[in-house]
């Protein structure tokens, strides 16, 4: 019996060890799932407010074709903070995402609130504008479940919003801040792009939030074009309708009567709402010594050439002179580094194929895909050749090699001819023009290799060719430049308290 006893002692022991593992087992596997239910609902509210930042960075963009301006005119540019703190309606925007029968109201602090922006609050030390615009999210449907983000707010960023003294000169201040591309770094003086604030909220149906920011600048072509101020709030002003960059370079034009290049800017028919800029010289070249080879290219017709007056001395007509240009533009190294900036940001990159030597007009997209509300970014990484394409094109075209122009293709936007440098015109016939302006400048050898300095760039039209010209038009260019997408700087999750 005593062995019977000590069996079944045993046996009980055996039993409670056998339980308390089993125990422990359940906890553990209770606690794993309750691990992996708040990994997966962090992670779905992770991705839900990303969904909305991305939403915002997509809808900046103007070709998009949910382009914020479309809901809020003239939102964008966004206007750099005049008071301290910035508020008001032109630096504040919503995007909504409300699920059915629920309101979102972000600019509500009240206690019954559901999804209230006090996070603007904390950073800009100001209560959110009620009155800044709130659109609607493309996500937004009666029947298909969408991103659960409750709403995505848009500023600009500051020291203060960013809580870092970026100029290092007077502490951290309400100064609106800027992206230079040159360092890279953020910067508060204005001639560089305007950096901005995006900022989503996500909620579940749990109560899981989460608070999100990105900080974006304009990807675009903007970083680098010359000359003027490069605020966003101020149009891109190039020097001259046609510009000739570098050193010995030559112009001939024909001796058509119709054949026009003109500075001053459109005043009727214009496509944007920014006021007209001073007029601009027709024809300018950044070399003084290169009047002998421009000037009396236009001999043929000089009262074509109209715009700003020339210099003095100089005859009102022909409106043809130097531009001075910053020193950084007249190097190969500044005009390399657009082609660079182009390559990484093209809509469209074209090149020959052999046994061609050249693109023709045909391959650029179709009317009905680059048009006046869709411009595009055309790359053409060699010869272009437009003989025989009667069309028109809208956006930013740069040709690394050789533009054969076509007196009856037209443009809207800005041709850049950069590397080869070399524009001509054959004897053909035509109504076609260019509205906006164009810029060549030679920073390659006939060999495709880097010069050390600009080389002499030409436009050479047949005496006999026809068209209408250029025409300077400073609602074409700023379309032309306008970002093709946002970068991002950085991105951030934030506490909500």
């Amino acid at each position: 019996s005593a062995a019977l006893g000590a069996a079944m002692l045993i046996a009980i022991f055996a039993l409670l060890l056998i339980s308390v593992v089993a125990i422990a087992l359940l906890v553990s596997s209770g606690t794993d799932t309750t691990l992996a239910g708040n990994y997966r609902t962090s992670t779905s509210a992770y991705y839900a407010g990303l969904a909305g930042l991305e939403e915002g960075r997509g809808r900046l963009s103007s070709r998009n074709p949910d382009f914020i301006n479309k809901k809020a005119p003239n939102f964008l540019p966004l206007q750099a903070p005049t008071n301290i703190p910035p508020t008001g309606p032109s630096q504040l925007l919503y995007i909504l995402n409300p699920a059915n029968g629920e309101t979102v109201a972000p600019t509500d602090l009240s206690n019954s609130a559901t999804y209230p922006d006090r996070e603007y609050s904390r950073e800009f030390h100001v209560a959110p504008d009620s009155s800044a615009p709130m659109i609607s999210s493309t996500f937004s449907s009666s029947t298909i479940p969408g991103p659960m983000y409750k709403w995505v707010r848009i500023t600009p960023a500051t020291e203060f919003s960013l809580k870092e003294d970026v100029d290092q000169l007077n502490g951290i201040t309400d100064s609106p801040l800027y992206y230079d591309p040159s360092k890279p770094s953020l910067v508060t003086n204005q001639t560089a792009q305007q950096a901005i604030e995006i900022t989503a909220l996500a909620a579940l149906p749990n109560n899981t939030q989460k608070l999100m920011q990105y900080v974006v600048v304009p990807r675009s072509t903007l970083n680098y074009l010359p000359p003027g101020s490069l605020s966003p709030s101020e149009l891109i002003t190039f020097p001259a309708t046609l510009t000739l960059v570098g050193n010995g370079v030559s112009y001939a034009g024909p001796n058509s009567t119709s054949f026009n290049i003109n500075g001053n800017d459109a005043t009727t028919g214009r496509t944007c709402s920014t006021p007209p800029v001073s007029p601009v010289l027709a024809l300018g070249y950044t070399n003084s010594s290169d009047s002998g080879t421009v000037l009396p290219g236009t001999s043929a017709q000089p009262a074509q050439y109209t715009g700003a007056p020339p210099p003095a001395p100089a005859s009102a007509t022909p409106s043809v002179g130097q531009v001075s240009f910053p020193n950084n533009l007249l190097n190969v190294s500044y005009w390399e580094a657009l082609l660079q900036s182009v390559r990484q940001n093209y809509d469209v990159y074209l090149a020959p194929t052999a046994p061609a030597t050249s693109v023709a007009g045909s391959a650029l997209p179709s009317s009905s895909i680059m048009t006046a509300a869709n411009p595009m970014t055309v790359f053409v990484d060699g010869d272009l050749d437009l003989t025989g394409w009667h069309q028109m094109g809208f956006g930013l075209l740069v040709v690394t090699g050789n533009l054969r122009y076509d007196p009856d293709a037209s443009w809207a936007g800005v041709v850049l001819v950069i590397g080869k440098g070399t524009v001509t015109a054959p004897a053909h016939s035509g109504s076609g023009r260019i509205d906006g302006a164009m810029l060549v400048a030679k920073t390659r050898d006939v060999n495709g290799n880097v010069l050390p300095n600009l080389g002499p760039a030409s436009v050479i039209y047949d005496p006999n060719v026809q068209g209408l010209g250029i025409y300077y038009n400073s609602c074409w260019i700023y379309a032309a430049l306008q970002p093709t997408s946002y970068k991002i700087l950085s991105f951030r999750e934030i506490p909500i308290l």
